[in-house]
């Protein structure tokens, strides 16, 4: 508590009231003597006249205690004594929490950020207003509605408490979304075109509370229709920026030992101090190598310059608040970690766990799943392609021949074993088929007859534009010396991932679907004359050396045995899809808490379980033997990137963030006079029953 006029009036007051009033509770009356008969009625006189002195001994009196206090209180409230509070809030609120994995972290005094964001927004609800009312929406990398609007603040309360804290990155697009959809105006279509009744909401609009460390991906590309910003407040969570973090792993066999298991990971720091921290190497939760590493510091102490007019010191920079930030670390903040090659014939999870004593958890440990060493299956379909009868017999494959003709005759026990495909992977030369089960395809010039592919026409003399150099598949291979004659113009599903890009459609790109994964391939090495029917060259490829590389890694992404960008490996809150026995009605996946969550399969041979928002292994019984585990990893750097951002763009307008809900001076003032009131209406209840006596 303050005071607005300062101790001197509260003094000032004090000394000139108190001491009269305590000095008439030692005064004592004197009186005249007087003889009388007897003085049996007379008691209290006898008292009174048995001290004759001016002053008396003070006694344990209520009245004077009831006084005092009134005097004081009168005191106090001369100093105009003041509390902080919250703002009162608008009649209408929408609190958006951010649940990611960077909201766990946990804070100095034990609390996480998540825990820290639910006070400051229990602190908002209970200053609402009365008959104001607030909903809760609760985004990581997507939003969910934990409370639409409501006006019992208890209810609100409880819906704010149930929000979970989750491993997912921080994305706001949903969250936003969800706001504005729950204020729309509402649309009557009429019965003709030009016919529809807008009617405006009668809602009043409503301020958006935004409680976030700041880490959000989609900052500036976010779109805000309806929700007011220049009234949004961002508060800021969380002040720790010590972090290291594991952003990628990789567990593959080597080419020429497969029983030989080589890891590699990379790791960052992104806090302000070197550490000195070891990467464990686990194999089914046994401890099999250690390396040591000292990574510097992920951002500088810069000192104040000695001409801006401030103290010299050191003032921390942490990272920009753009949603890209810390893109690019510091030398010497990042360490490749190699552990040594390891003899390992059996399959299960691999791991690499740091220990180091950071602020984040969830990011100091990465899985991946390892089948056993063995050879591939391949089965090959085209009339006969010279480069790929030459290279694919030299890789550890074993492969299968068939022309079209004898794929779209064959019996279906040839092709597919327990509704999925029989074989590890399927090529197509110059085929397209809709013969196909779950599984893995490479598709060479021609296309899968599946929902949203297909390919209209031929492109001639095209250009390769882009291509993604970064990709497992085209690791080492220069895709930009290639020449190609044609190809054909690929259309493709929302969801499909380019990888070589032409000048209106991709290329080559991956595409999962419906349990079946493909790489297709808009070209083939060698294409057909439309006339004569005889084999042309359609790109020299075939001649580079760098072709045996792209099948060698085609080959072992397709197969889920190459990274952790396989198909055994997702992110948070993206869906496993788990492959299963047929004639199974239910499967168990168990959790990396634990739990294990019971799925219906609808009698499916593959099962959706979307329920990853935590990292670690899921692992689902029953399921396809090889397939039954799946491992779920952040490797996100910019949710590591931990130091809360001060200042966010969003929607392409700078919002500045408070540390706390906004604090204003509330006078106490009244609250005193009040108890003046009471305590003089005590001393007169008690005053008046003494006389009465």
């Amino acid at each position: 508590m303050n005071f607005l006029s300062g101790w001197m009036p509260i003094a000032l007051a004090a000394g000139i009231t108190v001491p009269p009033l305590v000095l008439l509770y030692f005064l004592k009356l004197r009186r005249a003597p007087h003889t009388v008969s007897t003085t049996l009625l007379w008691k209290r006189a006898v008292e009174d006249l048995q001290v004759n002195a001016p002053f008396q001994r003070i006694r344990n009196n209520l009245l004077m205690w009831l006084q005092l206090l009134i005097l004081l209180l009168a005191a106090v409230a001369l100093g105009k004594p003041i509390f902080e509070g919250s703002r009162q809030t608008e009649d209408t609120l929408v609190l958006l929490i951010d649940h990611s994995a960077s909201m766990g972290v946990e804070e100095k005094d034990g609390r996480t950020r998540l825990d820290i964001a639910k006070e400051q927004a229990e602190a908002i609800i209970d200053n609402l207003p009365s008959g104001g009312k607030a909903m809760v929406i609760g985004f990581s990398d997507r939003a969910t509605v934990a409370s639409a609007f409501e006006t019992d603040r208890s209810v609100l309360k409880d819906r704010l408490d149930s929000i979970p804290q989750t491993d997912a990155a921080t994305t706001l697009t949903e969250g936003i979304a969800l706001a504005e959809a729950y204020m729309q105006n509402l649309v009557i279509a009429g019965d003709q075109a030009g016919t529809d009744i807008t009617v405006e909401s009668s809602a009043t609009p409503a301020r958006v509370v935004v409680l976030t460390d700041g880490n959000i991906e989609d900052a500036e590309s976010l779109t805000i229709k309806r929700l007011p910003t220049d009234d949004m407040q961002i508060v800021s969570i969380g002040e720790r920026d010590d972090n290291v973090a594991i952003l990628s792993m990789e567990a593959k066999r080597n080419y020429e030992y497969p029983q030989m298991l080589e890891v590699f990971s990379l790791v960052r720091n992104f806090g302000p101090d070197t550490v000195k921290c070891d990467a464990n190497l686990y194999i089914n939760n046994k401890h099999v190598d250690v390396q040591t590493m000292e990574l510097l510091p992920g951002y500088t102490q810069t000192p104040v310059n000695e001409n801006s007019g401030e103290d010299k010191g050191e003032s921390n920079n942490p990272p920009p608040a753009s949603p890209v930030k810390n893109r690019i670390p510091p030398t010497g903040s990042t360490a490749s970690v190699a552990f040594d090659p390891i003899e390992y014939e059996g399959g299960g999870v691999v791991e690499v766990r740091l220990t180091v004593h950071d602020a984040m958890t969830s990011d100091n440990a990465a899985w991946t799943i390892v089948q056993p060493p063995r050879h591939v299956t391949v089965l090959e379909i085209g009339e006969g392609n010279l480069f790929l009868d030459r290279v694919l017999p030299t890789l550890p494959i074993q492969v299968k021949k068939m022309t079209p003709d004898e794929y779209e005759r064959a019996d279906e026990s040839e092709l597919a074993e327990a509704g999925r495909l029989k074989f590890d992977l399927a090529i197509f030369d110059n085929h397209s088929t809709e013969r196909l089960w779950p599984g893995s395809y490479i598709f060479f010039g021609g296309v899968p007859k599946v929902e949203g592919v297909s390919a209209d026409r031929m492109v001639q003399g095209g250009v390769i534009f882009d291509w993604d150099e970064s990709h497992p598949i085209l690791r080492y291979v220069g895709i930009g010396k290639i020449m190609v004659h044609q190809w054909l113009n690929l259309q493709l599903p929302q969801q499909a991932e380019p990888l070589v890009e032409g000048e209106d459609a991709p290329i080559m790109a991956l595409l999962s679907q419906d349990g079946m994964h493909f790489l297709i391939s808009a070209f083939s090495l060698v294409a057909e004359d439309e006339i004569t029917g005889q084999a042309l060259l359609n790109s020299d490829w075939g001649f580079k050396p760098h072709f045996p590389v792209f099948l060698q890694n085609a080959i072992q992404f397709m197969t889920g045995s190459l990274s952790f960008k396989g198909v055994r490996n997702v992110r948070p809150g993206n869906p496993i899809e788990f492959a299963v026995p047929e004639g199974t009605d239910e499967i168990s996946v168990r959790r990396p808490d634990g739990f294990v969550a019971k799925v219906q399969t609808a009698s499916f041979t593959t099962v959706n379980y979307a329920g990853t928002r935590k990292v670690g292994v899921y692992t689902a019984k029953p399921a396809i033997e090889g397939r039954e585990q799946y491992a779920v990893n952040l490797f996100n750097g910019v949710e590591s990137s931990i130091a809360p951002s001060k200042v966010l763009r969003l929607a392409g307008t700078n919002v500045e963030a408070k540390a706390s809900t906004e604090i204003v001076n509330k006078p106490f003032w009244p609250y005193l006079l009040l108890a003046i009131l009471a305590v003089l209406l005590i001393e007169w209840a008690i005053y008046s029953k003494r006389v009465f006596v």
